[in-house]
């Protein structure tokens, strides 16, 4: 065999060798893992807060803006010009109760109340002859020795004929009087004027819109509630059913916060079929009384008082576990699972019931939740109570 081919074998040969001879001496070297028992895993440490629950009123929290319990469009029920206006018939303008707040023109309505005025004299005269003539027809009849006169004869049909006439014209007079008072244009209640839409020397006629006014005795906020929030109310949701919901209503007016007590008196008909809620109708009586004034279109926070609720206990929102669970320990600081009803949520804080006394409450998760596993409970003053 030539020497270049053996040399071209033992080369490669030579490192295959080396390689397998490293390998071996790696392998051997290898360190043999030791048996050891095996150990018990430590219990995780997590912060805790002992249950300590108390009977609590839950207070309720909505928004809404001021509105006037009254308001109407004040119109003109008679034709005129208007000839004389209150210097309160202005946008924004206070009035008293029955204030004229405009004067039509009245000179066609006191001549109609005249001519009235006649035809009931008239129809009087007409009464007075038919009833003397009525009685002398009796007499006559007596004298004729008949017992029963002939209706005709004794004149009975123009007899009610004249009363009939008489009333009709008493009527007119009524209406000319009723139109003549309805020439001034009062206020019906003390309140204020939104807008006006007529002014000094325009016509109106009977139906023209000529102002739009409120009553500023009472004001009413229209409070949204959902499902949630009624469930925690009394409200007044049968016939007869006497409630009152004290409500504090606060706003900042001035760069001051203000605050106005209300009373939550009815709720509207029905649910809101678009945003499914039940608006709670608060009154607060003489709101331009206070200091400072509640003005209409204001926007108020509210806090109804609701209901009273046993065994309440309030937790960080962050303790709650899917929804509605919270988890504790037992009495060997074994992890269970308990499911409670949340009230409430107000900021960070969740109130619930359905813990008993001292049971520790988990403030945070371990890493990972398996019913029974072993809690070390960490009970420390940073931990936030029940509040």
């Amino acid at each position: 065999m030539p020497k270049a081919v053996i040399k071209n074998w033992i080369i490669p040969l030579s490192i295959l060798l080396v390689a397998i001879i490293v390998v071996t001496l790696l392998a051997a070297a290898k360190p043999v893992p030791q048996p050891q028992m095996p150990g018990t895993e430590q219990a995780p440490k997590i912060p805790v807060q002992v249950a300590d629950p108390q009977s609590r009123q839950i207070m309720v929290y909505a928004q809404g803006t001021v509105q006037p319990k009254t308001e109407i469009t004040l119109t003109a029920e008679v034709s005129g010009q208007v000839v004389t206006v209150s210097e309160n018939f202005v946008d924004g303008g206070f009035f008293e109760q029955g204030e004229p707040l405009l004067q039509l023109d009245d000179r066609d309505y006191r001549i109609a109340v005249t001519q009235a005025r006649s035809r009931v004299a008239e129809a009087e005269k007409t009464l007075a002859m038919e009833s003397g003539q009525a009685r002398q027809a009796k007499r006559e009849w007596r004298d004729l020795g008949n017992t029963e006169g002939n209706a005709l004869f004794l004149r009975e049909p123009q007899l009610k004929a004249a009363k009939a006439a008489l009333a009709a014209a008493e009527a007119d007079l009524q209406q000319a009087l009723i139109n003549l008072e309805r020439t001034s244009i009062r206020a019906p209640f003390a309140g204020r004027v939104r807008q006006t839409e007529v002014d000094l020397g325009q016509y109106v006629s009977a139906g023209t819109q000529v102002a739009a006014i409120f009553d500023i005795g009472t004001a009413e906020i229209r409070l949204p509630l959902t499902a949630d929030q009624t469930a925690l109310l009394q409200l007044p949701l049968q016939p007869n059913q006497q409630v009152r919901l004290p409500v504090t209503l606060s706003a900042w007016v001035g760069g001051e916060q203000a605050t106005w007590q209300g009373w939550l008196l009815r709720t509207e008909a029905s649910i809101d079929t678009r945003s499914r809620v039940l608006y709670g109708i608060v009154e607060v009586s003489e709101p331009l009384a206070h200091q400072p004034p509640m003005v209409t279109g204001l926007f108020v926070q509210a806090e109804i008082a609701g209901k009273t609720f046993q065994n309440v206990l309030s937790v960080p929102r962050s303790a709650l576990y899917e929804k509605n669970r919270l988890l504790v320990l037992d009495d060997q600081q074994q992890l269970q699972i308990v499911t409670v009803q949340v009230l409430q949520f107000s900021g960070e804080q969740a109130l619930v019931t359905g813990i008993e006394q001292g049971k520790k409450v988990l403030l945070e998760r371990p890493g990972y939740v398996i019913e029974g596993m072993s809690i070390e409970p960490v009970i420390s003053s940073d931990v936030a109570s029940d509040q």
